[in-house]
């Protein structure tokens, strides 16, 4: 109905067992309708439940409306910033761990969404401190590219993924 869905994820395994379980990822993804934020997630978890061989997948979904509006729901995933605050929510599981597992939604108003997966958070420098939550939240006004480039100089020791959403034709956000 003119929406957009995004689902960033992070699956807990590396190598082949991870690349396997991001193409059943991806395939529920393909074959579940996007009615909401959350019933997304409760697709790829019940898709998931005894197929992650002892892993996990954490996720944060979001409907962005045509008014810029927001649904979000989250997995055990990062949190969600909106215009440098992050968006609070109730505490989830990761998908793939229990099978009735419930993922609480929030509604939002029109804003500046940021995604991110945890190799933001945890890129570490020489120093062993890590990037964190409060760089994160402070940078979160970036575009992307710069958000990841951070991370990345900092000390990347993860894969690192940046989704900014935004209202299409809301360029004034981009500063």
């Amino acid at each position: 109905e003119g929406g957009l869905l995004v689902v960033v994820g992070d699956v807990s395994r590396r190598g082949l067992k991870a690349a396997m379980l991001v193409s059943v990822v991806v395939g529920i993804l393909r074959a579940t309708p996007p009615t909401s934020a959350s019933a997304v997630l409760r697709a790829l978890n019940a898709g998931l439940v005894g197929r992650t061989g002892g892993g996990f997948v954490t996720a944060a979904s979001v409907l962005l409306a045509p008014d810029g509006s927001a649904t979000i729901a989250n997995a055990g995933h990062c949190p969600v910033y909106r215009d440098a605050v992050e968006v609070v929510m109730e505490p989830s599981l990761p998908l793939g761990v229990i099978a009735d597992a419930d993922f609480a939604e929030v509604t939002s108003p029109p804003g500046r969404f940021v995604l991110v997966s945890d190799g933001v958070l945890e890129a570490e420098n020489a120093a062993r401190e890590l990037f964190g939550f409060d760089r994160t939240r402070e940078i979160s006004t970036q575009p992307a590219a710069a958000i990841a480039e951070a991370a990345r100089a900092w000390g990347q020791n993860d894969d690192i993924t940046v989704v900014t959403l935004r209202r299409p034709g809301d360029l004034s956000r981009d500063r």
